[in-house]
């Protein structure tokens, strides 16, 4: 095991003794769990990501067109909206928190195979023009 010292602002801090406080474990603890969590999801959300982009090209005109349109559902968006407005104004405990980075990711997956479904279907030769937001 390796010994990390860092700086950190004081809200960050704060921060962590919040989320160590509300999850019942040690401060130290708490910052690793964050960090694990951090890291191990980034990795396996890329290559998720990537397989899933990776397989749009299989899909038939009519399913690429369905993934290009398709949208959060409402209760994502407001329960996403919810805890946003919540961490301003008191933070969040470590499980909203996670919430919150489950449908980030979520919503980031659903933008990006949009994004190439739309590719796709350009390059198939299909006008794509009515998926561009309306000014």
């Amino acid at each position: 095991m390796q010994t990390l010292t860092i700086r950190l602002p004081d809200s960050i801090y704060q921060k962590l003794v919040e989320l160590a406080h509300d999850s019942e474990r040690p401060l130290e603890e708490e910052t690793l769990h964050l960090l694990n969590s951090a890291l191990s999801t980034n990795s396996k959300y890329a290559a998720d990501i990537e397989a899933q982009l990776n397989q749009l090209s299989l899909l038939t005109d009519k399913e690429l067109w369905d993934a290009a349109t398709f949208a959060v559902s409402d209760e994502d968006n407001d329960l996403m909206q919810v805890l946003l407005e919540k961490r301003q104004r008191e933070g969040l405990t470590s499980v909203e928190a996670e919430q919150v980075q489950v449908l980030s990711d979520h919503f980031n997956q659903i933008m990006m195979v949009r994004a190439q479904a739309a590719v796709i279907l350009a390059e198939r030769g299909h006008d794509i023009a009515k998926l561009a937001p309306s000014p």
